[in-house]
């Protein structure tokens, strides 16, 4: 009888052990469940980022490509507000010119008349004989 309660005892110890092993295996599933279901989120959240660095990136590259036409259209622009405004100084240099020129002409002319009359004044041979 002893054996046999010694015996059942055993067998009950290795009974609870395996129960014990058995709940210890269920809880090891159930954890590898939960870290293999959080892997797959961080993956999913990983994949997103991923997914939206790459529409940053593209979107950082549309706005260089609008930056670098708008640049030059801006540029174009400068240039030819730069050729409009050369293209109003030469005409007023030309009228400066023309108008410098034809004052000394004046000038040179009404000189050169200033000079003439006095001397036809003084000159006995260009007076008009009086018995004309």
């Amino acid at each position: 009888m002893v054996l046999a309660l010694g015996v059942a005892g055993c067998f009950s110890t290795r009974e609870k052990d395996a129960e014990d092993a058995e709940a210890a295996a269920a809880r090891s599933q159930a954890s590898a469940a939960r870290a293999e279901e959080a892997a797959n989120k961080a993956l999913e959240a990983s994949a997103a980022a991923m997914k939206a660095a790459d529409h940053a990136a593209a979107a950082v590259k549309e706005a260089t490509k609008e930056m670098d036409r708008v640049s030059e259209h801006l540029e174009q622009l400068e240039k030819q507000r730069e050729e409009e405004e050369e293209e109003d100084v030469k005409p007023q240099r030309r009228k400066a010119s023309a108008a410098a020129k034809t004052s000394e002409q004046k000038s040179s002319a009404s000189d050169r008349s200033a000079k003439l009359a006095p001397a036809a004044d003084s000159s006995p041979a260009a007076k008009p004989s009086p018995a004309q």
